[in-house]
């Protein structure tokens, strides 16, 4: 039997990008799409829209509880607000719910775990966790003598920053060095300077840049840099539908808090 999928944002490019891939996924069918209230294309068939080619015999809808009640696991890529009421949904409804909604701080993500199961990362790409992984063996390995300094770049209508990954990657770093970790210290001017055992961050924003994210551990003999650029969108849509799989068939019964870095 083929595992329902409901997708909330299913008119963004990432919802857009989903959609299409699961229509063609042989394990997956496509249970709901889910837009905001009062956009034009509530009750339209989602095939034409995403430009299928042709009706996938579903129609878009503004209701996420809908989302809920008609699918076996949900993928959410919208905004803070709207991932608050996927939250709420997955509790009422006792259904996993997979997410890479970014600039979510001050949600507590593992008080709504304890009654559903729920996978958050702030990337999906495969490439991207590995590279986390990858980092954090870095900073044990090198330990407290090199400063940290992290830039990513994304496009010009992202609106965190920095982005999600950059700061999971200071976070991985800040863990494995046994750090505090702390944001603001991504702007340096003349009446200050480096201060030893912070993580840097650096933030651009240009064009259609998909993201490109780097950390490099530098002293005054060496520097490290761990890359990772995205091509395409179609890393993250193929890593949350994974996810979306793993979730439902391993973790369906069992609330928590779950990443790609366990999935992986």
């Amino acid at each position: 039997m083929k595992i329902r999928v409901g997708v909330i944002g299913c008119l963004g490019r990432m919802g857009k990008k989903i959609l299409n891939e699961l229509a063609i996924n042989t394990k997956i069918e496509i249970a709901c799409a889910v837009t905001r209230l009062g956009n034009k294309h509530v009750g339209l068939d989602i095939g034409p829209i995403i430009g299928y080619g042709s009706d996938l015999g579903i129609k878009v809808t503004s209701s996420v509880n809908d989302a809920f009640e008609l699918s076996d696991v949900v993928i959410d890529f919208t905004t803070k607000e709207c991932m608050l009421d996927c939250l709420k949904a997955a509790i009422k409804f006792k259904k996993p719910l997979v997410s890479g909604t970014t600039g979510i701080e001050g949600i507590k993500l593992k008080e709504y775990a304890t009654e559903a199961p729920i996978l958050w990362s702030a990337n999906m790409s495969v490439g991207v966790n590995v590279l986390l992984k990858l980092v954090r063996n870095a900073a044990e390995l090198l330990g407290n003598e090199y400063d940290v300094e992290i830039w990513e770049m994304h496009h010009n209508l992202k609106r965190d920053s920095p982005s999600g990954t950059a700061i999971e990657l200071g976070k991985v770093i800040a863990d494995a060095s046994k750090m505090d970790f702390q944001l603001n210290q991504y702007l340096y001017n003349g009446s200050n300077i480096r201060e030893k055992r912070r993580i840097g961050f650096a933030v651009s924003r240009g064009g259609g840049v998909i993201g490109d994210h780097s950390v490099m551990f530098v002293n005054s003999d060496e520097r490290i840099e761990l890359n990772h650029k995205a091509i395409d969108r179609a890393a993250f849509v193929k890593g949350a539908i994974q996810a979306a799989i793993w979730l439902y068939e391993n973790k369906r019964e069992t609330p928590g808090l779950y990443s790609m870095q366990d999935m992986i």
